[in-house]
C-alpha cells in the first residue's frame, strides 16, 4: 500500500512540473507520458525535468492505460498543424514514442526526434497507422501486395526474406540482434507460395520472433525496419481483418455438413477438412513453440451431427486451447489463422 502511494505522489509531483509549458516553448509539440505498471519510482519526475528543458509546447505525465499504445496525432490550426504526442514509460524507464524508445541519457537524439517530428514532410496531413500518413501507407500496402512465387517450406526465415527483398521497392534494414536472429531462426514447415508479400514476411519473421515495420523520419526515405518484437510498438501483421463479410471471404467455411472425429490428432483433422474449407489453414508457429502445443499429438473428438464447417474446427481447437480467425492478406485472399490470443498475438485489426 505504502509503494503504491508513494508512486502516485510522484506522478502527481511530475504532473504537476511537466504540465507547465517550458517558457522558451517553440516547437508545436505536446507530450503526453503515460507512466506504464511496473515503472522506476522516480522515472516520471526525471523524465518531466528533461522534457521541460527542449522547447516544446507542453508536457504532461500521467498513469498509465493497459490498453494505450506510443501514437502521434495531429490538429490544424490557425496558427498552423500542432502535434501531440502520447509517449510510453516503461518498466525499464525509457520513453517508448511512436518509431523509438529513448534513455534519459539520450537527450540529443530524444531533442532531435521532435525536431524531425516539428519539420517532417506529413506537417499538415493526418498521421495514421505506423506514423505514416494516407499515402504513404498507401504505397507501403501497395509495395507488400505482391504475391510471392517461390516455395517457402523448408526455407529460412532469412530465406524468404532475402528473396523477397529485391521485390521490395522500399529498402529493408535489420540490426545485429535481427541478423543473429535470423541466423538462428528454424525453417519453416507452411507453404505460403501466392500470399502477399506482407503476410508472408510478417509470418516468417514472427518466427524468429521478429516483426516488420514501416518508418518515416524527416528526410529520410519511406524504408522497412525489422527488429525484435514489442507489443508497445505497432509492426505488420500476420494478415487483416476482411472488410466485409466473414461469408463472402471464405463461403465455404459456412456451408453445413454431417460428420464425427473419433481418433484422430488435431493436426489430421485439420488436414483432412483444409480442402473443404477452401482456405489454406496456418498454424502461429511462433505461439506453438512458446506454449509448447504439439497439433500433431493432441487427440480431438467430435460427437456425430449436423453443423457447418467454422464451428466443427472452432471445436477442434479448442480441445487443444487454440482459437482461429479468418484473415486476409494484402490482395484479400483469405486464411485461417490458428493461435493462442493475448498480448503475444493480437486479434486482426
Amino acid at each position: 500500500m505504502t509503494l503504491t502511494m508513494n508512486l502516485r505522489a510522484l506522478t502527481l509531483l511530475a504532473a504537476l512540473v511537466g504540465s507547465v509549458a517550458p517558457a522558451s516553448a517553440q516547437l508545436p509539440i505536446d507530450v503526453e507520458v503515460a507512466t506504464g505498471k511496473g515503472a522506476p519510482l522516480t522515472a516520471p519526475q526525471e523524465w518531466a525535468r528533461l522534457l521541460g528543458e527542449l522547447q516544446l509546447g507542453s508536457v504532461r505525465i500521467r498513469g498509465g492505460q493497459a490498453d494505450e499504445r506510443p501514437e502521434v496525432t495531429q490538429d490544424d490550426g490557425v496558427a498552423g498543424p500542432r502535434f501531440k504526442v502520447l509517449a510510453l514509460l516503461n518498466r525499464s524507464g525509457e520513453l517508448v514514442l511512436p518509431e523509438r524508445r529513448f534513455r534519459t541519457s539520450e537527450r540529443k537524439a530524444l531533442s532531435d526526434y521532435f525536431q524531425a517530428l516539428s519539420h517532417q514532410e506529413s506537417f499538415g496531413q493526418e498521421i495514421g497507422i505506423f506514423g505514416l500518413t494516407e499515402k504513404q501507407f498507401g504505397l507501403v500496402h501497395a509495395d507488400l501486395s505482391r504475391p510471392i512465387s517461390f516455395s517457402t517450406k523448408g526455407k529460412t526465415p532469412a530465406d524468404v526474406l532475402n528473396l523477397l527483398e529485391g521485390s521490395i521497392a522500399a529498402s529493408v534494414d535489420r540490426d545485429a540482434l535481427a541478423r543473429d536472429a535470423l541466423r538462428l531462426a528454424k525453417p519453416l514447415e507452411v507453404e505460403l507460395r501466392d500470399m502477399s508479400a506482407g503476410t508472408a514476411l510478417a509470418l516468417a519473421l514472427r518466427q524468429a520472433g521478429l516483426v516488420l515495420r514501416p518508418e518515416k523520419l524527416s528526410g529520410d526515405p519511406l524504408h522497412m525496419v525489422i527488429e525484435r518484437g514489442r507489443p508497445e510498438v505497432e509492426s505488420w501483421p500476420v494478415g487483416w481483418k476482411p472488410k466485409g463479410s466473414p461469408r463472402l471471404a471464405a463461403p465455404k467455411m459456412f456451408e453445413f455438413l454431417t460428420i464425427e472425429v473419433d481418433g484422430a490428432t488435431l493436426a489430421t483433422a485439420l488436414e483432412a477438412l483444409e480442402p473443404r474449407l477452401g482456405i489454406p489453414v496456418i498454424y502461429d508457429e511462433h505461439i506453438l513453440a512458446a506454449r509448447e502445443i504439439h497439433p500433431e499429438e493432441i487427440q480431438v473428438k467430435l460427437p456425430a451431427g449436423k453443423t457447418y464447417l467454422k464451428r466443427v474446427v472452432d471445436r477442434l481447437l479448442s480441445q487443444a486451447r487454440l482459437a482461429g480467425e479468418l484473415r486476409v492478406d494484402e490482395r484479400g485472399r483469405a486464411f485461417y489463422w490458428i493461435t493462442q490470443f493475448g498480448k503475444d498475438s493480437p486479434r486482426a485489426e
